[in-house]
């Protein structure tokens, strides 16, 4: 979900789930994605998605998954987009739409793939996701908020363990060449030690059931 239409940039905030929160149970028609990165260097990356309901076999080989999402008419989407790095939750990020089929067979080709079950969610006044990745980067949970300004004085919900917006490793493009499920103990014990973050130049936080400001 995005309200993102700023010329060619995106203004979003990212966060570490622990556990599936509750509210994606909400969402009717949770989203397949599936996106191959054709370039990735310095925060730069060439992406290229096809995008379509979730089927309800998730177990299935990359191929047919493809396959699966080809198959559903006229709900499959296909896009490529560039991005630049981000900085202080806004990325450079122009995108065009490709034929699904065309998007499919890149995907299907590609070295370097993400694949994941995207739900969506209104909490207050944003548009929240939740994607929770497959394969390889399983049992990676993130969720998502974009705005189509700077994402400033927000309420983040309890379900949110920690924010990474400034974490490079957990940008789509470096999960799909150092997949989660590699560094995921590693990443569980650095949680232990150091505790939850949340970003503090980007006004002011409310992190709901917690009496932590920032």
């Amino acid at each position: 979900m995005s309200e993102s239409n700023s010329g060619d940039f995106e203004f979003e905030r990212k966060f570490y789930v622990r556990e599936m929160p509750a509210v994606t149970a909400l969402d009717p028609r949770p989203a397949l994605i599936v996106q191959a990165y054709l370039f990735a260097a310095d925060g730069y990356a060439v992406r290229v998605r096809l995008q379509g309901p979730a089927p309800l076999e998730l177990d299935a080989a990359l191929a047919d998954l493809v396959d699966a999402l080809g198959r559903v008419d006229g709900d499959a989407i296909g896009t490529m987009t560039a991005k630049g790095p981000a900085v202080g939750g806004t990325r450079y990020e122009a995108e065009r739409e490709l034929d699904p089929m065309v998007a499919g067979q890149i995907v299907s080709r590609a070295e370097h793939v993400v694949v994941k079950i995207r739900y969506s969610a209104w909490l207050g006044e944003d548009g929240w996701i939740v994607d929770r990745f497959l394969g390889r980067n399983a049992p990676l949970l993130l969720a998502e908020v974009e705005r189509n300004s700077p994402v400033v004085d927000l309420t983040i919900p309890d379900f949110c363990a920690t924010e990474v917006s400034e974490d490079d490793r957990f940008r789509n493009e470096y999960l799909a060449h150092h997949p989660f499920g590699e560094w995921a103990d590693g990443y569980r014990d650095e949680m232990q030690e150091v505790g939850p973050r949340f970003v503090e130049t980007l006004g002011r936080n409310e992190v709901e059931g917690s009496e932590k400001r920032s």
